[in-house]
């Protein structure tokens, strides 16, 4: 079962007078900036304090993958993998609250990224599930040129996979991207890794 934790509100008051205080949070304020500059979705990745439900998982690393350190994790990856001679393939579990938009949306905003045209809610419904963290998940694969976030231009001849798990608290992706020809080499491996995933026992058992 995924938990999250809900996070409290900053509580800022502010004092006006001839003056006011500023929470230190605050952005400056612009003029003639983009939507993407304006709701934060150009900022840089930075590590995060604390991972999202990191210590709650345990998984395996396949053979001939590497691990991104945990102190250069993006706020957005709970695990984050690198494959390939020039750790061009990459595997990573991402966790957001709620159903993150719905099953429909992330196929197809995945198939976009692949630069494909998306599917209807039926089509979607109709993709193949595999079990994944003692339930079914949605499996995804598609070949295309791949635009990730911010990249400049498309990488050809890519192949992405993917699992998307939704539940009433959380929902949880884990995307494998990467040159198709190394994808399919890695194929297995990526199913090591997902069936490997699952509660951390030593994490439970702390009291």
């Amino acid at each position: 079962m995924v938990v999250v934790s809900s996070c409290d509100r900053l509580d800022e008051r502010m004092e006006i007078s001839e003056t006011r205080s500023v929470s230190e949070f605050a952005r400056e304020p612009a003029v003639d900036i983009s939507s993407a500059t304006r709701f934060y979705d150009d900022a840089p990745e930075t590590p995060s304090a604390q991972p999202s439900f990191r210590s709650l998982l345990a998984w395996e690393v396949p053979e001939g993958w590497t691990e991104v350190p945990e102190v250069e994790l993006s706020s957005m990856r709970t695990v984050d993998l690198r494959f390939g001679e020039e750790g061009e393939g990459e595997c990573y579990v991402t966790l957001m609250p709620g159903n993150a938009g719905g099953l429909d949306a992330n196929v197809n905003r995945w198939r976009a990224q692949m630069g494909l045209e998306p599917l209807t809610s039926e089509e979607i419904e109709a993709l193949p599930k595999k079990p994944f963290f003692k339930r079914d998940a949605t499996f995804v694969s598609m070949d295309g040129n791949f635009s990730g976030f911010g990249a400049s231009e498309a990488r050809e001849d890519y192949r992405m996979l993917g699992l998307i798990h939704s539940a009433e608290q959380a929902t949880i992706f884990v995307k494998l991207t990467g040159p198709r020809e190394l994808v399919e080499k890695n194929a297995s491996q990526f199913e090591v890794f997902t069936q490997s995933i699952a509660p951390n026992s030593a994490f439970l058992n702390q009291e």
